[in-house]
């Protein structure tokens, strides 16, 4: 599915990412621009990061050479929507030669989002542009529900496969060598 923008939409997005590109918000706050427009939220709880941490002990030594999970990362998609994923697994290479701080969505292998309290909607949102973007996998680890949601097989706007794991059971991510998430201490 190719979604056309009018010349009017592309104008309202480029205002929008000319917003978001001067923002100087304070310490502790972020910015994203999910579906057209622009979402500031707090960091993380400390749980938040310990589930990170899990996905990315689960990760050492299992990733593609030349790739690494990177955090706080902010990633376009063809849309012009700015995402700000919590873990993108994005090639060595493109980190070290870039010079900016917007790289292009479709390089990710991966990304991750771990809900916050009361902003579940948001990482949920992000679907879409992460599979217009052509991203293999997206990984929701819902703290709300207590599962995870694995997206694979992007299709369009869709995935064309969404698997739920509820916490306490392996999650496994289909990448091109299998990854799998031990959720037991979630």
């Amino acid at each position: 599915m190719t979604i056309v923008m009018s010349d009017r939409e592309h104008d309202l997005m480029d205002v929008v990412q000319s917003i978001h590109d001067g923002l100087e918000l304070p310490e502790g706050y972020r910015a994203e621009i999910i579906g057209g427009q622009i979402a500031v939220v707090v960091s993380p709880f400390g749980m938040h990061a310990y589930i990170l941490q899990e996905i990315r002990d689960a990760a050492t030594g299992r990733l593609p050479e030349g790739h690494r999970l990177y955090e706080n990362i902010t990633l376009e998609e063809p849309d012009g929507d700015r995402y700000i994923p919590d873990l993108a697994l994005l090639p060595d290479a493109l980190m070290r030669t870039r010079r900016q701080w917007i790289f292009p969505m479709g390089m990710c292998l991966l990304t991750v989002e771990v809900t916050s309290p009361g902003q579940e909607d948001r990482d949920y949102r992000k679907t879409a542009g992460y599979a217009r973007a052509g991203i293999p996998v997206y990984l929701i680890v819902d703290q709300k529900r207590r599962r995870c949601v694995v997206h694979s097989e992007p299709e369009g706007d869709k995935y064309a496969t969404v698997t739920e794991v509820p916490f306490g059971r392996d999650v496994v991510l289909p990448l091109a060598a299998p990854l799998t998430v031990d959720t037991s201490r979630l």
